[in-house]
């Protein structure tokens, strides 16, 4: 009853802390400083009590595994590398995304110098992003299986 009880209310602050980032861009675009200052103080009591469950959670589960015998506890899996990027590939796929979009957005939508700046540096962002990500992803899969195959 009490575990139930738990994740409900974590599920509920979960939601609360969710609500409370999305409605906080709202509130300064509106003009409501007062709302902004509620959102936050959500968004951060949200926060730190489902922080405070995940601790708590994982601290009574290694007590748990502490007290089983060696043999039953369950395996550590060996963590992955972290990925790794290198800086000038990250900058040159950003400076072509840029290009790319800032050409496109001034000729096919006519867009203001300024705005379509301000909309290229995102997009560019975004889409650098994903293209790097997406590459390492590819990389690290391929990889894993052609160590799969040695074994």
């Amino acid at each position: 009853m009490r575990r139930g009880l738990t994740i409900a209310t974590t599920v509920v602050a979960t939601i609360v802390a969710v609500g409370a980032l999305l409605f906080i861009p709202l509130s300064i675009v509106v003009g409501n400083a007062q709302n902004v200052v509620v959102e936050v103080v959500l968004l951060a009591v949200s926060v730190w009590y489902v922080a405070g469950v995940m601790r708590a959670d994982r601290r009574a589960r290694l007590a748990g595994e502490a007290l089983l015998p060696p043999e039953r506890r369950p395996a550590r899996r060996e963590p992955r590398r972290p990925i790794t990027f290198a800086l000038r590939e990250t900058l040159v796929t950003f400076a072509v995304w840029f290009v790319l979009v800032f050409a496109f957005d001034a000729l096919a939508l006519g867009l203001d110098p300024i705005v379509n700046a301000g909309v290229a540096v995102f997009a560019g962002f975004m889409l650098a992003t994903l293209t790097v990500t997406g590459r390492h992803m590819m990389f690290r899969l391929t990889a894993e299986e052609d160590r799969g195959e040695e074994r």
